[in-house]
């Protein structure tokens, strides 16, 4: 009870720091937009061959690859009848994309004006590869944490997923098609989702707890 309560409280204050976020890039602060100059200031430098390398780590993130995979984790899960943890891992990839989609087309900030080293159209907040990527690998952390049973398994798994988390939002701001508020604010927003879906599928009082999935 104690934990549902810390990550209750936690989930609150990633709503509210999201609203903040969200409304001081929709209204161009001088916050936002100095944090944005510094950190494009370190990050946008390239060569070919760091050019090759977060291009192969965007590829993580890029929605063909996020749907592959989630459909890849959820006939796994669902064959080894984790069908609980199948349907998490796909709420939370279907509601991030959603809510993402309705963000950026309310928002509809135009992406950096520098060059773009990869294809990527639409609007820039948030930034969807970063959002779908914590949304899926984080999901699938989460499932392994409770699954798996030995430290050192769990260990590497934490590592690689977030890892590629982090990779994929820091290779967007370096290929140049989002701007550092772009990629915090995907994770703010799938950090959102994940810990409210969390919570939910915990709840004792729902139907879907009856099937075989994570177990309190």
């Amino acid at each position: 009870m104690k934990i549902s309560k810390n990550v209750s409280f936690f989930n609150i204050l990633l709503i509210i720091c999201f609203i903040i976020w969200s409304f001081l890039v929709s209204t161009k602060s001088n916050f936002i937009s100095n944090f944005d100059k510094i950190v494009i200031n370190q990050i946008y430098h390239h060569n070919t061959f760091s050019l090759w390398i977060f291009r192969f780590f965007t590829s993580f993130g890029n929605t063909n690859t996020i749907i592959i995979l989630t459909i890849i984790s959820v006939i796994i899960l669902s064959v080894f009848k984790y069908f609980y943890a199948a349907i998490f891992v796909a709420t939370n990839q279907i509601l991030v994309a959603w809510i993402n989609h309705t963000i950026k087309i309310n928002i509809q900030r135009p992406r950096p004006a520098h060059h773009h080293y990869v294809y990527a159209g639409g609007y820039s907040f948030p930034s969807g590869h970063s959002a779908s990527s914590f949304a899926l690998y984080i999901s699938l952390l989460i499932v392994a944490l409770f699954i798996l049973k030995k430290l050192s398994i769990k260990t590497i798994v934490s590592i690689i997923t977030i890892s590629i988390v982090l990779l994929v939002g820091y290779s967007r701001i370096f290929l140049g098609v989002h701007y550092p508020s772009d990629v915090v604010g995907g994770y703010l927003l799938a950090s959102t989702i994940v810990t409210f879906t969390t919570l939910l599928f915990r709840a004792k009082n729902l139907m879907i707890f009856e099937l075989q999935g994570i177990q309190n």
